[in-house]
């Protein structure tokens, strides 16, 4: 893996997992980083340029002072596309990731080629408003003032440390742990150590915690940008996901009955790192079946233009 730092109002850290042609842009979720797409971003770049980025304030990407809310960081996706690729992209989003990329869709579909939602934060349906699981809850009433979440973020970081931010991160987020290649858990906590060594290393999170409450509190936007999408869209989710229940992402895909969508029996929040092979199946056979490229088109081109 290569990497490149792009100046868009302050440094962005972009991973480059090379491949060539149309370009995937690859977002992780709240607190992740590049390296959440390790253990499919080699596969991807078999027929693509694969990108991945630390938005602002995460992974190896310092805030200086931006903000880390939704709208910020929507902006900051929209102007490293711009940067980056030449062509409509294929925009992927896990989680928070998932939430930036429907909204990057919903505004400029210009920009892009295909969209891939996985597990994406989406509204809880109605009956379900209130449930989550008791740690979910703890870190989402922590959040709502920021500073007890900072507190709160101060003393749980120092009792657990790195290994064990990771380690509990992980365990919410996924059916098995084991299942996660070790190699990315030692590279995921030794980015955590890097980051919690800087003073506010918890603002960003905080931050877009609670930024992606807000959005999501009021359901009929999150609604207008499901319906506002106008590019081919795969929706992956986990069956067993804690965090964002798999009714929800039911309930986005009966909105838009045009999307594909998939539901991974056996995975939690972050399929691509749990469950990679099975993400890689669904994902590349979609590619092919629903992603024009710019070489496809120029094929699709000339056969209509030899049958005419």
């Amino acid at each position: 893996m290569r990497s490149f730092t792009l100046d868009l109002g302050g440094p962005v850290f972009v991973a480059d997992y090379g491949g060539g042609g149309q370009t995937m842009l690859l977002v992780h979720g709240l607190g992740g980083s590049h390296l959440n797409w390790m253990s499919v971003a080699g596969p991807l770049a078999t027929d693509r340029r694969v990108l991945a980025p630390d938005l602002p304030g995460f992974g190896r990407s310092p805030s200086v002072g931006r903000s880390a809310s939704i709208g910020a960081n929507l902006r900051v996706l929209e102007q490293l596309i711009a940067h980056v690729a030449e062509g409509p992209v294929v925009l992927v989003g896990n989680s928070m990731g998932g939430l930036l990329a429907l909204g990057v869709a919903a505004g400029r579909s210009d920009l892009l080629a295909g969209l891939v939602l996985v597990d994406p934060a989406l509204p809880a349906p109605r009956s379900e408003l209130l449930r989550f699981d008791p740690v979910t809850m703890r870190f989402l009433a922590a959040y709502a003032v920021p500073r007890i979440g900072a507190r709160y973020m101060d003393r749980y970081g120092a009792r657990v440390g790195a290994r064990g931010m990771v380690q509990q991160t992980l365990e919410r987020c996924s059916v098995d742990v084991s299942r996660i290649d070790p190699a990315m858990i030692d590279a995921l906590i030794s980015l955590e150590t890097e980051r919690m060594s800087r003073p506010g290393w918890h603002n960003s999170v905080i931050e877009a915690s609670r930024s992606i409450v807000q959005t999501l509190f009021i359901r009929g936007h999150v609604e207008r940008w499901i319906r506002q999408v106008t590019v081919p869209t795969l929706l992956i989710h986990g069956r067993h996901d804690r965090l964002v229940t798999v009714r929800a992402a039911r309930a986005a895909a009966d909105l838009r009955p045009d999307w594909d969508y998939v539901e991974l029996g056996d995975s939690g929040h972050i399929p691509q790192m749990e469950t990679p092979s099975e993400f890689l199946g669904v994902l590349q056979e979609w590619l092919v079946r629903a992603v024009i490229t710019p070489d496809t088109a120029t094929d699709a081109l000339a056969s209509t233009a030899a049958g005419a």
